[in-house]
Order: structure tokens, then C-alpha cells, then sequence
């Protein structure tokens, strides 16, 4: 009997905590600081994708959030399947495409996880695996079917804002970003934070990344031991927990650098002297972005309308 209940109990615990543990490790060896400054990079590209009107890929996600929220599961599909169908038509290289399906694929296998380990369905409970005593005092009695698929529903609505974001970042110049939120009558101070925090975002991976080959290059240890090495992963442990101290100084002060060096450019440019900007590229309005904006807002008060009626809406 304690033979039995020492297996169920070792079962037990690495459902729970296997799962969890293994995306970051996963997420690192596939993808990385590079993979990440790769994706949200801009990718100039002669496709209609990139010549649609900034203003209209702005208010793609957030119309698609919009429908992921309203929505129930059954309608959920046809709106991720619409954030998949522009990837098609953008033709990314491999390597985003790669980076894509992996922070995806990885996000919503934990959520789908965590939701079958902690949403419990209204009783009778019919328990894919149930714990022993020994670990359900943590607040899980086990795995179900119900919640995961639950979970699923609930991650397929992050993966719609997820898909259609970066789609936008992929396609879309900064200025561009600048030009539609002026458009939008909105202060030239936000579109200037977006432009920042977009243009300097990547050269901060990229920075850290060199940072991190520069402190391997003196001498620094952040070689990995492997799995089987169980007593040497906390000397790693260890290891990589003194070289964020190390990386962090000079990465803040590099930081402050920049940031001072990019005020000091925009007072000499004299940002803020005008409320209006005269140097941004002009977009004409053509007859595809107003097929999208017919398409988008019929979308959208498609969804309110069905939900209105109680059709496809979510019953929670």
C-alpha cells in the first residue's frame, strides 16, 4: 500500500510541476533572446500587407480581441482561423514562422495545463488522474478532462490577440505607427513612446545577448551541464543567478546612455515645439483598405449582434 502510494504521489508531481518546468528550458533551446528580437522585428516586404493602411492594422487586434472576448468556443475557431489566414498572405521567412509557432504553441500548452490541473467542473468531477492526500492539499485533486478543455478555450482567445499582434509588428515600419496614431488625433507624445519602446526593444535583446558573450569571452562559466548531472545543476543554478548581477550594471548603464542620447535628439530636433508633425510619409486611402474596413467592422458588429440575440455568446 505505501509502495503504491509512494508511485501515485511521484506521478502526481510531475504532472504537476514537469509541464511548467520543461516550457522554459524548451523555450530557451528553440528560441532564445535572438528568436524573440527576431519576431518583433519589422520585415520590410512588397506584399498588400505591408502597403495597407497603418490605421486599419492598428485597430486589427484590437477588433479581434474585441471578438475573442464576446464570442463563445464554436465561434472562437472561425476567428483564429481569420488570424491565421493573413500569415499565409505575408509569406514570413522560416525563422519567424519557427519562433511564431513555438511562443504560441508554448503559452497556451501551459494554460491549457493549468487549467486542467485547477478548474474544477461542477460535480460529478470525472478525474483523468486524481491525486493522492499527499499532494492535493497544494489545491489541485487532479487532472480533468473538463478543464482542459476549458483551458483551451480560454488560451485559443490570448492566441487570436497573440496572432494578430505580432502579424502588425511583423508588417508594420514604426513610423508608420507614428503616422496612424497622429491620424487618430491622439498626442504626439504616444506615438513617440510606441516608436521608442518598438525601435529599442530589439536592440535591447540584442544588447543583452552581446553582453552575455562578452562576460563568456572573459572567463565566465554559463556552460549547461546535462540532464543526467543532477549534482552539478545547482552549481549552474547558481552560476547563472550571479551573471543576471553581472549583465544588469552594464546593461542599465547602457540603457541610460541611450535614453539620454535620444532625448538630447529629440530636443534638437524640437519635438513638441509644433503640435503637428510635417515629416511623416502620407498614406493614401486606397480601395483594399476600404474593403477592410468595411470587412473588419462588419466583423465586429456581426459579433455584438449575435451576441445581443444570445447567439455565440459566452455563457460565462
Amino acid at each position: 500500500m505505501m509502495h503504491n502510494l509512494l508511485v501515485r504521489t511521484v506521478i502526481a508531481y510531475l504532472i504537476v510541476f514537469a509541464v511548467p518546468m520543461a516550457m522554459p528550458v524548451v523555450f530557451f533551446k528553440f528560441v532564445g533572446l535572438g528568436g524573440i528580437r527576431e519576431l518583433i522585428t519589422y520585415e520590410a516586404k512588397d506584399t498588400p500587407l505591408h502597403k495597407l493602411d497603418p490605421r486599419l492594422k492598428v485597430l486589427y487586434p484590437v477588433s479581434m480581441g474585441i471578438l475573442s472576448i464576446i464570442l463563445n468556443w464554436d465561434f472562437m475557431l472561425i476567428v483564429f482561423a481569420l488570424t491565421v489566414i493573413p500569415w499565409f498572405w505575408l509569406r514570413p521567412s522560416r525563422g519567424k514562422m519557427r519562433v511564431l509557432a513555438i511562443m504560441m504553441i508554448g503559452p497556451a500548452l501551459t494554460g491549457f495545463w493549468s487549467q486542467g490541473l485547477y478548474y474544477l467542473p461542477p460535480p460529478p468531477i470525472h478525474y483523468i488522474y486524481q491525486f493522492p492526500g499527499t499532494i492535493s492539499w497544494m489545491g489541485s485533486p487532479g487532472l480533468t478532462a473538463y478543464g482542459l478543455v476549458f483551458g483551451l478555450e480560454q488560451t485559443s482567445r490570448v492566441l487570436v490577440t497573440v496572432s494578430s499582434s505580432m502579424l502588425v509588428l511583423v508588417s508594420t515600419d514604426v513610423g508608420d505607427f507614428t503616422w496612424a496614431f497622429e491620424r487618430f488625433q491622439m498626442p504626439p507624445q504616444v506615438g513617440f513612446a510606441l516608436t521608442a519602446a518598438m525601435r529599442f526593444l530589439p536592440d535591447l535583446l540584442a544588447r543583452t545577448m552581446l553582453t552575455l558573450r562578452a562576460v563568456e569571452l572573459r572567463g565566465y562559466d554559463l556552460s549547461r551541464p546535462r540532464w543526467y548531472q543532477v549534482h552539478l545543476w545547482l552549481d549552474y543554478v547558481r552560476r547563472a543567478a550571479r551573471c543576471v548581477v553581472i549583465i544588469t550594471v552594464p546593461m542599465l548603464a547602457g540603457t541610460l546612455r541611450g535614453t539620454t542620447t535620444m532625448a538630447m535628439v529629440a530636443d534638437a530636433r524640437g519635438f513638441g515645439a509644433h503640435r503637428k508633425r510635417g515629416s511623416l510619409n502620407p498614406h493614401p486611402t486606397t480601395k483594399v483598405d476600404v474593403a477592410g474596413y468595411i470587412i473588419l467592422a462588419g466583423l465586429v458588429i456581426t459579433a455584438i449582434i449575435l451576441s445581443t440575440f444570445r447567439i455565440g455568446a459566452r455563457p460565462y
